[in-house]
């Protein structure tokens, strides 16, 4: 497990000129970058933590930034759409007002709690904002929502239990 750092942007220029400084100074591995709504740009790195520290030295115009540390796999395979969709009997789905919040809070549930990534959707084509549904037993998806509720900033987050066979194309 290494460490990922997510960096987002007001302005798709500067954060193309800043994925651009930070890969000409340290050997990392662009997990995701993109736009995102309204306008904005981010993108997600893979590599040791010191290497990340020294490739934000370089940038001065970042809007909201976090690293991971020891980032869970599940994680990894959720940024790149490679999560396994298969619903246990209870859903929670947490949206958050941005990315880097998101991803942060997933990587904390999936380590405290009991529930498995089904989709993490990152900010294109809904105003910026990050969302992520998880599943797991009903006391597991409650523990979640205690967790991310007191210890993240959730935009809004819902709860299903026993979710219809037909909703996982859905989400």
């Amino acid at each position: 497990m290494g460490s990922i750092c997510v960096v987002e942007f007001f302005s798709i220029a500067e954060g193309f000129e800043a994925l651009d400084k930070f890969l000409k100074k340290v050997d990392v591995d662009v997990c995701k970058a993109g736009t995102t709504c309204p306008g904005k740009y981010y993108f997600i790195v893979l590599g040791d933590t010191e290497s990340i520290n020294i490739g934000l030295n370089n940038l001065s115009f970042e809007q909201k930034k976090i690293i991971i540390s020891g980032v869970s796999e599940d994680i990894l395979k959720a940024i790149k759409n490679k999560t396994i969709k298969k619903m246990k009997n209870s859903i929670g789905i947490f949206e958050f007002s941005n990315i880097s919040e998101s991803i942060y809070s997933l990587d904390g549930v999936l380590k405290k709690t009991n529930v498995e990534v089904v989709k993490l959707v990152l900010g294109y084509g809904i105003g910026g904002k990050s969302y992520y549904v998880v599943t797991g037993n009903i006391d597991s998806i409650e523990e979640a929502i205690i967790l991310i509720t007191k210890s993240y900033k959730v935009k809004n987050y819902k709860k299903i239990n026993n979710p219809s066979n037909g909703i996982l194309k859905y989400i």
